[in-house]
C-alpha cells in the first residue's frame, strides 16, 4: 500500500525511504501532541483554539504536498508553540 502523503520522499543517512517517511511521521505526530496538550488555566480555550488552527495548517500543508518535507513542517510547529502559542 502506497502513501497518501502527496511529497517526494528524501533519503539521507542510509535509511530507506520507508523509514525515513515513518521516522518523521513519528516526530510530526509527536509535535501535534505535544501542540495540543494545553494544561488548564484561564488561557487554555484561546491558546488550544489556536493552535488547533495551526496544527490544522501544518496537516493541511503536509497532506497535499504543499510541505517542502515532513521535517520542516515539523520543525515550523515546534518553533511555534515553543514561543508560547500559535498566533502568527
Amino acid at each position: 500500500m502506497g502513501s497518501s502523503i502527496a511529497y517526494a520522499t528524501r533519503v539521507s543517512g542510509g535509511k530507506h525511504a520507508a523509514e525515513v517517511e515513518r521516522d518523521d511521521l513519528r516526530a510530526l505526530l509527536a509535535a501535534v501532541r505535544d501542540a495540543l496538550d494545553v494544561p488548564p488555566g484561564p488561557e487554555r480555550r484561546a491558546l488550544l483554539g489556536d493552535r488547533a488552527l495551526l496544527v490544522g495548517g501544518v496537516l493541511r500543508d503536509v497532506l497535499n504536498g504543499h510541505a517542502l518535507d515532513i521535517e520542516q513542517e515539523t520543525a515550523y510547529l515546534r518553533a511555534r508553540i515553543s514561543k508560547g502559542g500559535g498566533r502568527a
